[in-house]
């Protein structure tokens, strides 16, 4: 039992890690704005923005890859109260995984050379085109994902508060899937309030184990 608390509160914390991960990912990117359609001004974007791409880049690989402990650390927890919205909400954040670890491959495209081969402005219009495009999918899937997690913890303990920030966040899940749209400030916004959900989750669990711990004793 004390072993799997433990891999439970090493879940709890890479909640609290990958969220700020990702909020740092979107503050590399923020200054960017959105990228220009003229091809000679997409050029000068990419060349300026280089540095904030790459280190958005990096940035983004851990964010994906702690998600792995965290939504194994949610799955026990919520495999107990609700084993249908425990697979479901588990399932559809480990689907995000891959596609974060591709979408950081498209984005490195951009700024990290390959054998010196050097890529057309309709080559850097479709790798970013498939990166928003990633992220505007990836945002749905959490936005579903939070709205059924949110359900699933209104009845526990303190849990309506957080399922209704969780409902919140999910509305803002979908106005980040369109950038393009609401623009770049109104999206990190909803970023931000992402991250301090994935933060929240993680404080929970944690507490959720100290909790337990204490009971049991």
């Amino acid at each position: 039992m004390k072993g799997k608390n433990n891999i439970i509160t090493i879940g709890g914390i890479a909640w609290i890690i990958s969220g700020i991960l990702f909020l740092v990912q979107n503050l590399f990117l923020l200054p960017l704005q959105g990228p220009p359609a003229l091809e000679a001004d997409l050029l000068v974007w990419l060349e300026k923005g280089r540095f904030n791409i790459s280190m958005a880049d990096e940035v983004l690989l851990f964010a994906a890859l702690f998600l792995i402990p965290a939504i194994f650390s949610l799955y026990q927890l919520l495999v107990h109260t609700d084993k249908v919205k425990a697979i479901m909400v588990c399932g559809l954040l480990a689907s995000s995984i891959p596609i974060f670890i591709f979408l950081d491959i498209i984005l490195g495209r951009l700024v990290y050379p390959v054998y010196n081969l050097e890529l057309s402005a309709d080559i850097y219009k479709l790798v970013l085109s498939i990166y928003y495009g990633g992220m505007h999918l990836v945002a749905i899937v959490f936005s579903i994902a939070t709205v059924l997690l949110s359900f699933a913890i209104r009845k526990s303990e303190h849990g309506k508060a957080i399922a209704y920030f969780g409902f919140a966040v999910a509305v803002a899940d979908l106005i980040s899937a369109f950038p393009w749209i609401t623009g770049s400030v109104i999206a990190f916004a909803s970023q931000l309030l992402f991250s301090a959900w994935f933060v929240l989750i993680g404080v929970r669990i944690i507490a959720s184990v100290k909790t337990n711990v204490v009971h049991n004793n």
